[in-house]
């Protein structure tokens, strides 16, 4: 004797399977390897969009720190946590041989990006689409201009 299929079987059995689907879904995202440190969180961040990480959210989520705006890591060290290693009048003109791995660069208190290792700093960007590379705009009137205080986290 065969089985018989109504429309009500094979609608349970579709709701079965892509629930069965789903679940498999969930539990892969939910078994990614957690980041190890604020550094892997950095990277492991990379291509989220920006609207859901701006760059003050990007660098405080990888960190598990409350979140703090551009202007705060500025004028307070992100609520002093973080204190100043280096106060420079350009980009350019920082000293990198004194950067460390998850160091922060302000640049005048309206943008900031984090500091990988080997010459990269990551940032979240409207222009590439969110947490990647930084790309610097070196447009008069760009975030990139003027004044940059970098910042290291206290602990």
């Amino acid at each position: 004797m065969r089985p018989k299929f109504s429309g009500s079987n094979l609608r349970n059995n579709r709701l079965i399977l892509v629930s069965a689907a789903m679940i498999l879904s969930v539990l892969s995202v939910s078994f990614k390897a957690a980041p190890r440190n604020y550094i892997e969180s950095l990277v492991m961040l990379n291509g989220t969009s920006y609207w859901d990480l701006n760059c003050s959210e990007y660098i405080c989520v990888a960190k598990g720190h409350p979140e703090c705006k551009a202007r705060n890591f500025w004028e307070h060290g992100c609520d002093g946590d973080a204190f100043i290693v280096q106060d420079v009048r350009s980009f350019e003109e920082i000293d990198t041989s004194k950067l460390l791995p998850g160091d922060v660069a302000v640049f005048h208190g309206v943008h900031v990006a984090a500091f990988i290792g080997n010459g990269i700093w990551m940032d979240s960007d409207y222009r590439h689409g969110g947490v990647g590379i930084m790309q610097r705009n070196k447009r008069p009137g760009g975030w990139f201009y003027g004044e940059v205080r970098i910042l290291r986290w206290k602990n």
